[in-house]
């Protein structure tokens, strides 16, 4: 055996062990045996060793099979915190979770410059906010951040971002110059798929895309209960699939992308009869609030908006379940604001689409997470590194 392997192999059986009492909720010692094939002797090292890092805790005693009832042994929701920060098109939004996935702290900041140095300025205001609210700061186990377009995940760069204007940013780096916590970058809404693939309905699915809506148009896939990212990376930009010939200019540079037939910024213009107009993040929220209420109250020009924008969603998500064929799509953003009326129609229009084996299979479900859904997916990249224990097996 190399040097250093026994080391290696202490670790992944921590880990192994760590992510089953994840898993399970509560477990005995000798369900911990019987779960992970290591001798009782080696069992009890490692828990010795989490309850040590009070990564673990023991609470009330089990069933008994005949002898001593069993003490049971559980995460300790205060031995590990992770903050969560989505960098989005208009706002950065940031969560404090605990290792129970206990929501801290959730907390919003517009974003009007959208220049790297102040979103970087703003999140080490709140990641220090964050330390200061924990009693013990350097339980803090990471730091996850997703961000809009193109990244290079091993080395954190953002490659593209589009809506930014950014290319090749060392974001990670420059981060971690300036906190003391690891830092964890993923495009943003694959990492909304993370948080549904370990907490939400994902969980259920072991094949799933998960759409997000609003200023962009995003896709995070799973596949086999893993984040799927293509060979160079870039796989789930959905809202760059062209779906119509038409000369509607893209952020991309395209032409007849879905993002931009249906951004909501795109459906305010159209709403707008045209009229193109600098907007605050404000008044952006406002005026697709005021089409959805107008929606609802039956203006006909809104409710052909909504419907034609669930026509194009509705043309995107069949396509994926006709190339794909995952068990399940899962949407967030803008458009669960107007739910009631947009979901029905995607779910029609999907169904519409699809290859006729597939109508009665079609699953489309929103998000549980709602606004936080980025955020919590961030701070789940932070949480999963911890769980797989890999800083420590660097070492």
């Amino acid at each position: 055996m190399k040097k250093g392997s026994f080391s290696l192999m202490k670790k992944t059986n921590q880990r192994l062990v760590l992510r089953i009492i994840q898993k399970e909720g509560q477990v005995s010692r000798s369900g911990l045996v019987e779960k992970t094939g290591l001798v009782p002797a080696t069992v009890s090292k490692i828990v010795r060793e989490l309850l040590r890092l009070e990564l673990i805790k023991e609470v009330s005693r089990g069933e008994s099979r005949g002898g001593r009832k069993p003490i049971l042994i559980e995460l300790n929701p205060d031995g590990a915190y992770f903050i969560g920060l989505e960098w989005g098109i208009a706002e950065i939004k940031a969560i404090l979770l605990n290792f129970k996935f206990k929501v801290i702290d959730f907390a919003k900041i517009t974003m009007d410059n959208r220049t790297p140095a102040n979103y970087i300025r703003h999140s080490v205001g709140l990641i220090k906010n964050y330390s200061r609210l924990v009693n013990q700061p350097e339980k803090i186990y990471g730091v996850g951040i997703g961000l809009h377009g193109l990244v290079q995940v091993e080395q954190g760069i953002s490659l593209y971002a589009p809506h930014f204007n950014w290319e090749n940013i060392r974001l990670k780096s420059m981060i971690e110059e300036l906190i003391v916590q690891p830092v964890f970058l993923d495009n943003d809404v694959r990492v909304m798929a993370l948080a549904e693939n370990w907490h939400g309905q994902g969980r259920d699915f072991a094949d799933f895309v998960f759409i997000n809506t609003g200023l962009g148009i995003g896709a995070g896939i799973v596949l086999k209960h893993k984040l799927h990212y293509g060979n160079d990376g870039v796989a789930g930009e959905f809202g760059h699939m062209s779906i119509v010939n038409e000369r509607i200019e893209c952020s991309c540079g395209n032409y007849g992308c879905l993002e931009a037939l249906i951004s909501t910024e795109q459906l305010l213009i159209k709403y707008n009869q045209g009229r193109r107009k600098k907007r605050t993040v404000d008044q952006l929220k406002s005026e697709w609030q005021g089409l959805i209420k107008a929606a609802a109250a039956g203006n006909c020009q809104a409710v052909k908006i909504l419907a034609e924008a669930a026509e194009h969603l509705g043309t995107g998500i069949a396509n994926i379940f006709n190339l794909i064929n995952p068990q399940a799509v899962i949407i967030g953003g803008d458009f669960l604001q107007a739910g009631p009326l947009l979901l029905p129609l995607i779910k029609q229009q999907t169904e519409k689409k699809v290859l006729r084996v597939l109508k009665d299979r079609v699953k489309v479900y929103p998000t549980a997470f709602g606004e936080q859904i980025g955020a919590i997916g961030s701070a789940t990249l932070a949480m999963q590194d911890l769980l797989r224990l890999e800083r420590q097996q660097s070492k």
